[in-house]
């Protein structure tokens, strides 16, 4: 047979070919039903993930279908793939908003994420078809009592195990909702239905167990767990409930084969395995912590679970180098391992590369969007840059994602109280002490908050138990010297220096102790037992700088400056490098108008420590004095790029520029912002109101000047500037009344003789 006869042969065939091709190709509807039994087939073999590629597959071939986006929404909610569930869920209840299991799957996701209203909703549609419909009378139910209203939930719960006695999800409901009533021995009853009818259910034995513990029935609730780990041997909830139960009770020795029986279990999962390592940490075994996790490191290269948390039980012992050799072995591994990241972020802030860190944290955040400690960690690294108002946007977005998180609201707190909102911080302090934190600061910021809101009473009743509750002698030295704090501002001197005694002032070097004794002589005017006691601490311990630096400010204090030049210079001779002390004998110069000696320790302390603020600050007001305007511009411009919401550095240039020749339009703007940050602080009203003047605003300069006024009456300064501001706007009258105020309250003042001028034109 020739070529040419096969290939006229083919050409016969082709038509018979593409017949047949027509004839096999399916329709999108015989597609997506040929997928979806292959994606069937594989669930039923285990394979998961294969079978979530033939669902996708069948929705390409017919997205209408609802049955598909139900069962695709079903498998990602036992992968724990939430944000991929509910995206199908919410297709099927769309495509078919009869499917009663769409619902109740959508539902249950809701009740995952505490979205108990829309969990409502969705039952509350199946109800409508089916009033009787157990799983969606149990889930109306659940979603009752999640938004509170248990008494309503009750009923439903019952009505449920009517028609369905053994169904344990209700009697474990019941039980809960039997506890929140104080119905203790219903609920204990409770408990142990749900247990019977699904001795699997572990979350019911710990409540059950919980429940045990707190009517002292310690016995029991070890029978019930260990009930739970006997009924199956390979259920690792019910070991970690054992193992949680043994360390509550403090029985550490039967704790830790639990907790090396849970590593072994675990052994294929990165984060399992780690739980004896976790143990050792807990209970502060620190030499058996590094050494299980080097175990595992070695035993699996590529772990970085084990290595991550190697790295911050280093950081957490000051072993620096070892934890940043480990961070860069596991960022090597994985770049974007979201907790090496946090971890080197937290280890460049103990570096003061801040800039680093914040990178770090960024990329963490990037990596984990819900990472609480990183946004944490990111509002500690802005507050090392004076970012103040970046650092509480962190903190509440930390706070958002995780409301119980005591650092961050503990933070939170504090910069609250620096910006003097005062109940704003004892609300979140409040918050925080609902935890019961074992550390002692939180503790202590609520009770001075509470002094200074006036409720001293409380403060040094909640400060007082504090002693017995924080019995090292680190804390109690604390807890002794905030007693004293709150003493001394209510003048009870004696006792403020009695709690003092017991927190060892006299006897340690601690430079607060020290200031606080001294300072109670002086306030009750008992100028020379304060000289006898610093002289007596000197002589105890002559080579203590910050004792020398304290002693400096004390004699300053009492307008004895050449003491005061004198322990300055002697704290300098022992420690050159002691910022303080350059600060406090530059102020002691300055207040004796040696203003070049002054300026010089000035420079010395900033050279030490060039971020700070107040060194550059006592620079700007030393150069006004000497008439160096440009100077004093220049050096409040460095404290604003140090900390931009620095109020003091705002008001004085904004009045620099103002007053000598800088740009009006500038002036006005950090004037306005200084004020949005404190409008009740006189001095920036006064400021920002003479701007208004010099802007030819007489009306918006007299609101905030009378503001300045209300605050601080008997100011010459205030009045004269709102007389001005009355005369500018033509009220005579009240510009008269300022005026004359100005020259009554300080007759030699330098506002008196330009206050008398305008007076004299008033009356012509």
């Amino acid at each position: 047979m020739t070529r040419r006869k096969l290939r006229s042969r083919a050409l016969l065939l082709l038509p018979l070919i593409l017949l047949f091709s027509a004839c096999e190709r399916l329709t999108p509807q015989q597609q997506a039903e040929k997928e979806l039994a292959k994606a069937r087939a594989d669930v039923r073999a285990g394979k998961k993930n294969e079978a979530i590629i033939e669902y996708r597959r069948a929705i390409q071939a017919d997205s209408r279908r609802a049955i598909l986006h139900l069962e695709l929404g079903q498998l990602y909610l036992e992968q724990q793939e939430l944000v991929n569930a509910a995206r199908q869920l919410n297709l099927a209840v769309e495509l078919d908003p009869s499917n009663s299991l769409a619902r109740l799957r959508l539902a249950d996701l809701l009740l995952l994420a505490n979205n108990f209203a829309e969990a409502k909703e969705q039952a509350d549609a199946i109800l409508k078809q089916d009033p009787n419909n157990p799983e969606a009378l149990l889930t109306f139910a659940k979603s009752t009592a999640g938004l509170g209203e248990g008494k309503q939930a009750l009923p439903i719960v019952e009505q449920v195990l009517r028609a369905q006695p053994t169904n344990a999800s209700a009697w474990f409901l019941l039980a809960g909702l039997q506890f929140q009533q104080g119905n203790y021995p219903e609920s204990e009853h409770s408990f142990r239905q749900a247990i019977n009818y699904n001795p699997a259910q572990v979350t019911a034995t710990a409540a059950f167990s919980a429940l045990l513990l707190r009517e002292h029935k310690v016995a029991e609730a070890e029978t019930a767990i260990r009930a739970a780990v006997s009924r199956d041997q390979d259920n690792i909830s019910a070991e970690y409930l054992l193992a949680a139960f043994l360390l509550q009770q403090r029985r550490f020795g039967e704790a830790e084969p639990v907790f090396k029986r849970i590593s072994e279990m675990s052994a294929a999962d990165a984060h399992q395995r780690l739980a004896l390592a976790d143990y050792y940490v807990v209970t502060q075994q620190v030499t058996q912590a590094e050494k299980e996790y080097l175990r595992i490191a070695n035993m699996y290269p590529d772990d970085v679970a084990s290595r991550d948390e190697l790295a911050a039980l280093y950081l957490s012992g000051n072993r620096v180098a070892e934890a940043e050799n480990l961070l860069q072995t596991v960022l090597k591994l994985k770049p974007d391992d979201s907790r090496a990241l946090l971890l080197r972020g937290q280890l460049r802030i103990s570096q003061q590369r801040i800039s680093d860190a914040i990178l770090d944290l960024q990329r963490a955040l990037h990596s984990e969007p819900t990472s609480a400690p990183a946004h944490y960690y990111l509002a500690v690294a802005n507050l090392q840059t004076k970012q103040n108002q970046l650092a509480r946007t962190e903190l509440k977005a930390a706070l958002e994602l995780q409301p119980n998180y005591v650092p961050a609201r503990a933070l939170l707190a504090e910069l609250e109280s620096e910006a003097g909102e005062k109940e704003k911080a004892l609300a979140d302090l409040d918050k925080v002490l609902e935890s019961k934190p074992a550390v002692l600061e939180p503790y202590i910021a609520h009770s001075m908050l509470l002094a200074q809101v006036g409720d001293v009473t409380r403060a040094r009743q909640d400060l007082l138990p504090l002693l017995d509750r924080f019995p090292n002698s680190s804390d109690r030295a604390v807890t002794y010297r905030s007693l004293a704090w709150i003493m001394f501002n209510q003048k009870e001197y004696d006792e403020a220096r009695n709690f003092l005694d017991q927190a060892g002032a006299p006897r340690t070097r601690s430079r607060e102790n020290f200031y606080l004794y001294a300072l109670t002589y002086i306030a009750s005017g008992k100028p020379d037992a304060a000289s006898a006691f610093i002289q007596r601490q000197l002589r105890n311990d002559p080579e203590w700088a910050e004792g020398h630096q304290v002693a400096g400010q004390l004699w300053a204090m009492m307008d004895r400056n050449s003491e005061a030049e004198a322990q300055f210079q002697r704290a300098l001779s022992i420690d050159p490098k002691l910022v303080s002390a350059w600060q406090g004998l530059g102020q002691v110069l300055e207040t004796e108008s040696k203003y070049g000696p002054a300026l010089a320790a000035f420079d010395k302390a900033v050279e030490y420590s060039p971020n700070s603020t107040g060194g550059y600050l006592n620079i700007a007001q030393l150069q006004e004095k000497r008439g160096e305007w440009s100077l004093a511009q220049t050096a409040y411009q460095h404290v604003l790029r140090l900390d931009p919401d620095n109020r003091p550095a705002k008001n004085n240039l904004a009045w620099n520029y103002a007053e000598h020749g800088g740009n009006i339009d500038v002036a006005l703007r950090l004037a306005q912002e200084a004020n949005q940050s404190n409008p009740d602080d006189p001095e920036v009203c006064d400021t920002l109101g003479w701007i208004y003047l010099k802007k030819n605003t007489p009306a918006s300069a007299i609101q905030v000047l009378k503001r300045s006024l209300t605050i601080s009456p008997d100011n010459p300064e205030y009045n004269y500037h709102l007389g001005v501001a009355y005369l500018r706007g033509g009220n005579t009258t009240k510009a008269k009344e300022q005026l004359e105020a100005t020259v009554r309250l300080e007759p030699h003042s330098v506002y008196t003789e330009e206050a008398r001028n305008l007076l004299l034109t008033i009356k012509q």
